[in-house]
């Protein structure tokens, strides 16, 4: 299984400069997900209110737009951001600054230390499609956002994968075009290989599919 690369590492998260961070609500999740994976933003909130605790870390939290929207299971969560890229550390904190943040600048594909505090659930949204490596190189993620939570708790998230899902045509085109660039790196995701990772650490876990998007839940 080869590692990737730092400048591999670094690509999935480079385009996200301030600039960019302040249109990707209206285009990444109301224009492209909605529109070309055609997973509405309103599926993947659901899916946070679904899972989400009182306690609660946010791998590749973006523009902090699930954690601002969700109807939270405790009026003061507590709410960790962690990210390889600090201009979306930033955005998300600032966003959330009613909950009081912490942010950890965190590369997930290694283990990674937080404060001592455990947390009741851990959300990757949007975040293994930009990984870099295969499936079961990616999928470390889950073990080290596990680590971090307590036993019972909940690891969720969602992410475009490339095969075992219905794509379109135009969704097949940016597929290509953002996997050239490096924004993603996916062509080697598929559903088999997602649901044969999820199965391997969890014994209750739960993966459904909306167009090309994955939406994935499991008990730690």
């Amino acid at each position: 299984m080869s590692e990737p690369t730092a400048r591999e590492t670094l690509a999935g998260t480079a385009v996200y400069t301030p600039e960019w961070l302040a249109e990707y609500d209206a285009v990444v999740l109301e224009k492209v997900s909605r529109q070309v994976w055609r997973c509405d933003p309103s599926v993947m909130l659901e899916w946070y209110e679904r899972n989400i605790g009182s306690r609660h870390v946010d791998l590749g939290p973006g523009t902090g737009y699930f954690l601002d929207k969700c109807r939270h299971s405790s009026p003061r969560p507590r709410i960790a951001l962690v990210d390889l890229n600090s201009a979306v550390l930033v955005e998300a904190a600032t966003r959330l600054r009613r909950f009081q943040p912490v942010t950890f600048q965190r590369n997930v594909l290694s283990p990674f230390a937080l404060d001592d505090e455990p947390f009741h659930s851990a959300g990757l949204n949007f975040l293994l499609h930009c990984l870099p490596g295969e499936m079961a190189r990616k999928a470390r993620v889950l073990d080290h956002a596990r680590a971090h939570v307590v036993p019972g708790g909940r690891i969720f998230g969602s992410t475009v994968l490339m095969d075992g899902v219905r794509h379109s045509k135009a969704a097949r085109r940016l597929l290509d075009t953002l996997n050239d660039r490096g924004t993603f790196s996916n062509r080697g995701d598929s559903l088999e290989g997602l649901s044969a990772e999820l199965a391997s650490r969890f014994t209750d876990h739960r993966l459904i599919v909306h167009g090309s998007v994955a939406l994935f839940e499991a008990r730690a």
